[in-house]
């Protein structure tokens, strides 16, 4: 009789597999039973019960109860911890900085917001470390529990000083070394990430772009900027400035001063650009874009031919897009971009210039794009510090957006 076959060792890169399944498995489907665990992991009970005893330990998972299984036995039910680690994400804007806690299994535990410093440069980065501790204080949270922070912000990050670049609206972030810088005052490494990137993310995650793998992101606020998602990936560019649109030689002379520091496409369609044409065409005295709009709505012939020459040149600049990349969906977003009348300008516009329509939808999350995006990206990096494996390459999907509690 020959002896049986012996049981392949268990190797390093199982184990890891074993604990990344077992973690997927928690994050979508919590609370769940340990026999719940193994039969959709196809893991055997002994291997449930070590992983899961080897979570508890680590402070991963806890108990939420027992339910009632055949004949009156009882299972206890586990779920992620939400001490087991915290993420911060931060939208760096021109206006607002906006920073949000969450914890592993993506719930929003605190979000706040304020002005940004007009003064820009260090005391911006003053401002982020503040309203960072504060939210960490306020909700209990140790410094050494957040373990991944990621960062919106404007322009291009030089992989070589850290520094800020074609960010015009944000001043003094070009000569520091803002990674270097934040990291010491927050006290863990710091990821920054273009803006509208981020937003984009945030879209597909919690947004108006869940399930499609072709999106272009066109964000119109403060400054103008495009994210590309294609074939379920970021598009960055050989030096991560893909998305430059603002840049695009539309509306005006590339070659003027104006348009060679700002960028022709934002000089013109930007909301400093919008409110200057708008004075510049006779209109009225106005601080802000939304202004120009209101006056628009209520009957101003001069405000109505600046929003629809703004739509004009938007569309231009989204029919190059779409005749480039061939996006599945086209999100407006930023404080000109989101509004649904402009968005329907946008698109009757379009409709004459593309030979492909393409649907285009205004950003669900408004603002908090760029903050739920920069939450998304600081999840993934803390998943994969505790699950990833070198031989596995593929990410571990996000929790679900119904997961994400309200905001406090």
């Amino acid at each position: 009789m020959s002896s049986p076959m012996p049981s392949p060792p268990i190797t390093s890169v199982t184990r890891q597999l074993s604990r990344r399944s077992v973690f997927e498995a928690l994050l979508h489907r919590s609370p769940i039973s340990r026999a719940d665990l193994a039969k959709v992991t196809s893991l055997s009970k002994q291997t449930m019960s070590e992983v899961i005893d080897a979570f508890e330990q680590q402070g991963l998972v806890r108990s939420v109860g027992r339910t009632s299984g055949n004949v009156g036995r009882t299972a206890v039910l586990y779920e992620l911890s939400p001490e087991g680690g915290h993420v911060l994400g931060i939208d760096l804007g021109a206006r607002r900085l906006t920073v949000a806690l969450a914890d592993i299994a993506g719930r929003v535990l605190a979000e706040a917001d304020e002005a940004t410093d007009s003064r820009g440069g260090a005391w911006t980065l003053d401002q982020i470390a503040r309203l960072s501790d504060r939210l960490a204080r306020d909700n209990h949270t140790h410094p050494s529990r957040i373990r991944s922070i990621v960062m919106a912000t404007p322009g291009v990050v030089n992989p070589k000083s850290g520094a800020i670049e074609m960010a015009p609206n944000i001043t003094g972030l070009d000569h520091l070394n803002v990674v270097g810088l934040l990291g010491e005052k927050l006290g863990s490494p710091v990821v920054l990430e273009n803006d509208i990137n981020l937003a984009l993310l945030g879209e597909i995650w919690h947004g108006c772009a869940q399930n499609v793998d072709n999106v272009a992101f066109l964000a119109l606020g403060s400054g103008v900027g495009l994210g590309l998602y294609i074939n379920g990936r970021l598009a960055r560019g050989e030096n991560g400035a893909a998305g430059e649109i603002g840049y695009l030689p539309i509306g005006g002379d590339p070659l003027q001063a104006e348009s060679r520091l700002q960028g022709c496409l934002e000089y013109q369609v930007g909301a400093t650009g919008v409110v200057r044409r708008y004075r510049e065409a006779g209109g009225s005295d106005v601080d802000s874009e939304r202004q120009v709009f209101e006056q628009a709505q209520a009957g101003d012939a001069i405000a109505a031919s600046v929003v629809d020459e703004t739509a004009r040149l938007t569309a231009l600049a989204a029919a190059a897009v779409i005749a480039t990349v061939d996006p599945q969906l086209l999100v407006l977003g930023g404080s000109v971009g989101a509004r649904p009348d402009f968005a329907d300008k946008v698109a009757s516009v379009l409709l004459q210039l593309s030979a492909r329509p393409v649907e285009i939808r205004t950003s669900t999350l408004g603002r908090r794009a760029g903050v739920v995006g920069a939450l998304s990206v600081a999840l993934r990096r803390l998943h994969d510090e505790f699950f990833g494996v070198a031989e596995f390459a593929s990410a571990l999907p996000l929790p679900p957006p119904a997961q994400r509690s309200a905001r406090q």
